[in-house]
């Protein structure tokens, strides 16, 4: 889903996320004054619905499987323009920032926090030493009081990069390495560094931190920074659990990241870009948006006859596509969602005859169409 943001105006959805044991379906009325420039995401159980607000809120109430206290997960995407800037408060009061937009959105992201109430950052996660990430960081350490700091051992010759570190030793505070397995230790919610898997070089956006939230089973979210393909596939090779309800979609949407391992992998309800309206990077990617490509499968190739099959069609996340099963004594039409597993009957279906399935998904007036099949015993 693509945030498009110009100036102080920006679009605000509002996102219901199924949770297991939650309560009754309600949104929380917290708007800190009259700004436009705050989004939150907010999860519980029942129903969805789209809501225009002041600041866009998912609430997590969850049954814990993991002693986690019962309570409200918020997690606010900032309007930074062409940046990132994430914010997370667990139900324990915890404060946690994830980068601070460019150098001229530091004072932005001060007044964001502020009128969230947030005096203290428990932690302020630098993803990796580019501008549009670390620029806001070292206003936000010199505004607010800050526990912890983490970021990637990677170094860079920048300002941008010199003025946070003086801002990191101006606050007398040293910086811990974000690294794959690095858990930030909450109290209201888990939360734990995925990558970097191993270390890289020259090139800043294969050091991005990428780290899990996790509340609950479905209370989870996965924030990537710029991380590209090539870290996405180290990450998918070390067999960690990626999957999340909500991806912060890597490197703004752009082509190097976000690939189709990588969202089978990660199998995200919900996608977020962070990216301004007007850009010079041309993004997001409509080829990173789409993927250009469709893919079928069945999660059972030989069935039993009058049993169920799940089709899956994937690299269209999100698109209404078409799946005709041709059946020995008649062909069935059936509507699905690209990234949504489709469960179908298959009693008309005659033991040992190829059911091939034919799906076809029009986005923006371009077809797209693949193919796949299965065999009833």
């Amino acid at each position: 889903m693509k945030i498009n943001r110009t100036g102080a105006w920006f679009l605000l959805l509002f996102f219901m996320l199924f949770c297991s044991g939650c309560g009754q379906t309600q949104s929380a009325n917290s708007q800190p004054a009259k700004e436009k420039q705050v989004q939150q995401v907010s999860t519980e159980k029942s129903e969805s619905k789209a809501d225009s607000k002041t600041v866009n809120k998912t609430d997590s109430h969850h049954k814990s499987t993991a002693s986690l206290p019962k309570g409200k997960l918020k997690v606010y995407f900032f309007d930074v323009g062409q940046g990132d800037s994430i914010l997370i408060q667990t139900p324990k009061g915890e404060n946690v920032l994830i980068d601070g937009g460019n150098n001229d959105k530091g004072d932005d992201v001060v007044r964001y926090l502020r009128q969230l109430h947030v005096s203290q950052l428990d932690d302020v996660i630098a993803t990796h030493p580019d501008a549009d990430h670390i620029g806001g960081l070292d206003t936000v350490l010199e505004n607010l009081k800050v526990k912890n700091v983490y970021a990637p051992r990677v170094v860079n010759t920048t300002r941008t990069y010199e003025d946070f570190l003086l801002a990191v030793k101006n606050s007398r505070l040293k910086i811990k390495q974000a690294k794959a397995n690095v858990d930030l230790g909450l109290q209201g919610a888990s939360m734990k560094f995925v990558g970097p898997v191993k270390d890289y070089h020259e090139e800043m956006n294969d050091w991005s931190a990428v780290v899990k939230l996790s509340y609950g089973e479905k209370g989870t979210f996965l924030f990537t920074g710029d991380a590209p393909i090539r870290s996405e596939e180290d990450m998918i090779a070390t067999h960690q659990d990626l999957s999340s309800q909500v991806l912060k979609v890597g490197h703004h949407g752009s082509k190097t990241a976000t690939s189709q391992a990588f969202l089978d992998a990660v199998k995200p309800k919900y996608a977020i870009i962070s990216v301004a309206k007007v850009n010079s990077y041309g993004l997001p990617n409509q080829q990173a948006t789409s993927n250009g490509t469709l893919q079928a499968k069945v999660d059972d190739q030989t069935p039993q006859q009058y049993g169920k099959i799940n089709l899956m069609v994937t690299g269209l996340t999100g698109a209404a596509y078409q799946a005709t099963f041709h059946y020995k004594s008649k062909d069935t039409v059936y509507q699905g969602t690209a990234g949504t597993p489709l469960p179908v009957r298959i009693s008309r279906a005659a033991p040992g005859y190829e059911v091939r399935i034919d799906i076809k998904a029009v986005v923006k007036g371009k077809t797209y169409t693949t193919h796949t099949s299965f065999t009833p015993q």
